[in-house]
């Protein structure tokens, strides 16, 4: 999905849409406004009517340059702190309200990063694996 990416990243540089900045430890901030997975995308940005404009016209040139298609049935609007205009917001979208926490991917997405519980369910996937890999590993060598 590198064209999707490219309309994302000229989207963000023509300030259409706004993600969220990560600062690094030399000081440097990095402005973070999607995140792709296979055919998934994470889509970050303010709560303002005028983003959510230019965000859906720049997926409508997406589809219709590219000839794929978004499928908004599937797609889920996931909200940070209070929206006032959240059904606004949504309507514009055409997709479902999500609330958070919730799982991406098999990891916690909102979840407080000190809460050590939202780990529980990856380290048993992990150790299920280690011990998977290990036993093949032994009949190999037999």
């Amino acid at each position: 999905m590198e064209g999707r990416s490219k309309m994302l990243d000229k989207a963000n540089q023509l300030q259409w849409i706004k993600g969220f900045n990560v600062d690094t430890n030399i000081g440097n901030s990095i402005t973070m406004s999607h995140l792709l997975y296979a055919d998934d995308t994470l889509i970050f940005c303010q709560p303002v009517t005028s983003q959510l404009l230019y965000l859906n016209l720049t997926l409508l040139l997406f589809e219709a340059l590219s000839g794929l298609h978004i499928t908004v049935l599937k797609s889920i609007m996931y909200l940070v702190n209070d929206v006032p205009n959240l059904e606004e917001l949504s309507n514009i979208m055409g997709c479902t309200i999500g609330s958070l926490p919730t799982t991406y991917l098999g990891l916690f997405l909102g979840a407080r990063y000190k809460n050590t519980e939202i780990w529980n369910g990856i380290i048993r996937k992990f150790e299920k694996a280690a011990v998977s890999f290990h036993g093949r590993e032994t009949n190999s060598h037999q």
